[in-house]
């Protein structure tokens, strides 16, 4: 595993909280193993006590994670036993099973929080989560989007669901979320802070992202639009010449 160059203070302070609460997540379960083993040396029946799934990549958030102000770990349950958290910072490489899109999902006057992996009905569908680099403070998401399409993801609409990849109360757990910059959700109240260190630790790295425009999802909409009504106007006028 590569290891950061000149990991910032906070969010070197950030990820060891995380991985503290990996060690006592670890710790919580071999003590329930313990006591699940205890009560099956008694002729307890197995299915009480279900061997836990082992292709599961645990990331336990912190409690105060929760977007919308709902409890991290009621709002994050997985609603089947394949759901997963991975933690991706800079630096950190993911499984070999597990398409690395951070280089391709980085944007001008964006920073990459997150992305998260559905199954529908359609297939495969992809989701990303940005903040804005630059200026307030401000959260998007793109649309569901098909693995070939992802790579293009664009903002779409705003969006507080970096966090656990549920954006509306009763939706589904993604089957799985790569988080690649936790310490700038917003639960996090330092996340403005935190911007900038990031933005370094990215630079460092090689970015060549402008993290200084500023992105508004609403302007960007509108140059979009204005864009595609100049083809389309060229277009007509060439077919009428």
């Amino acid at each position: 595993m590569k290891q950061i160059r000149n990991q910032p203070e906070g969010t070197t302070e950030f990820i060891n909280q995380i991985q503290n609460m990996q060690r006592l997540a670890d710790q919580l379960s071999k003590t329930i193993g313990e006591f699940g083993d205890t009560y099956r040396d008694q002729d307890t029946p197995e299915e009480i006590f279900p061997e836990p799934p082992s292709n599961i990549i645990s990331f336990p958030l912190p409690v105060n994670l929760g977007s919308k102000g709902r409890s991290a770990q009621a709002s994050v349950a997985p609603t089947d036993p394949f759901s997963s958290w991975l933690l991706a910072i800079p630096g950190h490489s993911l499984p070999d099973d597990i398409p690395d899109y951070r280089p391709l999902l980085q944007r001008d006057g964006l920073i990459l929080l997150s992305w998260d992996k559905r199954i529908t009905e359609m297939g495969e569908r992809y989701t990303a989560y940005w903040v804005t680099s630059a200026g307030i403070s401000r959260f998007y998401a793109s649309k569901p989007l098909s693995p070939e399409d992802f790579t293009f993801a664009q903002p779409d609409h705003k969006s507080y669901a970096a966090e656990d990849g549920i954006e509306f109360y009763g939706q589904n757990a993604p089957a799985y979320i790569v988080h690649v910059a936790p310490e700038l959700m917003m639960s996090n109240p330092s996340h403005g802070e935190l911007r900038q260190e990031h933005i370094q630790t990215l630079k460092d790295q090689g970015s060549e992202v402008d993290f200084n425009y500023k992105y508004l999802l609403k302007t960007e909409k509108e140059k979009n639009r204005d864009l595609l009504h100049k083809k389309t106007k060229g277009k007509d006028h060439h077919q009428a010449g």
